[in-house]
């Protein structure tokens, strides 16, 4: 991880610890419960991987829908909530939260049938992109599923921000199997552009 990717890794730290977290604002996302009903349906027995999970709400909706999940986050104060919110709701049998680095996954290899990016991968550096797809790559099969969310370019006051176009042109390992956008105007913090993907040999 570059001095830059930490120092972003840092500031969510200090985000969580001081309770500013505006992503959890966001209205419910439709194209989650479809993803998840996907998976229902062709791998009802799917490995998760929740990369950049946060606080494990993801993780935890689908742990509920009876799949076995891995959470990681690079904010411990994140992971400790997640952990203790798993407790809280009985899933700690289903679900299981690591502090760690997603450009270098603490995983087996080819070890998910499926991976939830709700808001990561916008964070993640140009020059680290690399990085990221290697360690992903690396942790799923050959025909996993992933779900996507990313900034669009009508989140005005926002770094990286991408089109459909640049999504299918950076996840080139993948084909998109569902897409689609935030309402616009949003009254959420950002507006998302949301895909499931689905890894292509």
């Amino acid at each position: 991880m570059t001095n830059r990717q930490r120092d972003i890794s840092m500031r969510f730290e200090e985000r969580y610890q001081n309770e500013e977290t505006p992503w959890t604002q966001h209205p419910p996302e439709p194209m989650v419960d479809r993803f998840l009903d996907m998976l229902s349906e062709e791998m009802p027995d799917a490995r998760i991987l929740d990369i950049g999970c946060g606080d494990g709400w993801l993780s935890l909706k689908a742990a509920e829908r009876g799949f076995y999940v891995w959470g990681i986050d690079s904010s411990e104060t994140a992971i400790e909530k997640a952990r203790a919110e798993a407790e809280k709701r009985g899933l700690s049998d289903h679900v299981e939260f690591h502090v760690g680095d997603a450009l270098d996954l603490p995983f087996e290899a080819e070890m998910f049938d499926a991976m939830l990016d709700r808001g990561l991968f916008h964070h993640i550096l140009p020059e680290n992109r690399g990085l990221y797809f290697a360690s992903v790559l690396r942790v799923l099969k050959p025909e996993a599923l992933a779900y996507l969310s990313v900034f669009s370019t009508r989140s005005e006051r926002e770094k990286n921000r991408f089109t459909r176009q640049d999504i299918e042109e950076l996840y080139a390992n993948f084909r998109v199997v569902a897409y689609e956008e935030d309402p616009y105007p949003t009254s959420a913090p950002a507006h998302l552009l949301h895909f499931v993907l689905e890894r292509v040999r």
